[in-house]
C-alpha cells in the first residue's frame, strides 16, 4: 500500500509544472485576461509589436487559413464590451532558452454564450525578463451548443 502511495505521489510531481512552465502559462493566461476585459491596453505587455496569429477553421469542408496582426488584434478586443473569454485546458510547455512553446486545448465564450473550441499553439519569447507571444497559431472547431469542456 505504501509502495502505489508513493507512486501516486511521485507521478503528481511530475506533472506540476516547473518555474520556468508556470512563467510561460502565466503570460498566456495574462493574455487571455486582458481579452476577458476587452482591454487593448491590458494585452500590450504580453504581446511583441510585431506578433503574427493564423487561425484555421473548416468551411463546407475546406480548410480557411486567416493570418492576421497584433495591430488587428488589439483593435478587433477593444472594439466592443462582451467579454471574450477563453479557457486552457492540458496545456504542454517547451522552455528552450529565451523561447518557449505552449500548446493547449481551449473554449472560447462570447460573454455566456460558447463560440468554439480548438487547439491553441504559441510561440513567446523572453524579451528583458519577461515572456510575450510572438506568434499563435490556432484551430477553431464550431458546433454543439456548449464546450466539450463544460460550462463557465
Amino acid at each position: 500500500m505504501l509502495a502505489v502511495w508513493l507512486c501516486w505521489i511521485c507521478a503528481g510531481c511530475a506533472s506540476i509544472p516547473g518555474a520556468g512552465e508556470r512563467e510561460v502559462l502565466d503570460a498566456v493566461q495574462g493574455l487571455f485576461d486582458g481579452m476577458r476585459v476587452r482591454d487593448p491596453e491590458a494585452l500590450r505587455p504580453w504581446l511583441c509589436e510585431d506578433a503574427q496569429f493564423v487561425s484555421v477553421d473548416l468551411v463546407d469542408g475546406r480548410a480557411v487559413v486567416r493570418p492576421s496582426t497584433a495591430a488587428a488584434f488589439l483593435a478587433s478586443v477593444g472594439s466592443g464590451d462582451e467579454a471574450y473569454v477563453e479557457r486552457m485546458f492540458s496545456p504542454e510547455v517547451d522552455v528552450r532558452g529565451d523561447f518557449a512553446f505552449a500548446q493547449l486545448d481551449y473554449d472560447f465564450h462570447r460573454g455566456e454564450a460558447f463560440s468554439h473550441h480548438g487547439v491553441d499553439q504559441f510561440l513567446l519569447v523572453r524579451e528583458q525578463g519577461r515572456w510575450r507571444v510572438a506568434s499563435i497559431a490556432y484551430s477553431v472547431v464550431r458546433g454543439g451548443a456548449q464546450s466539450p469542456f463544460g460550462g463557465l
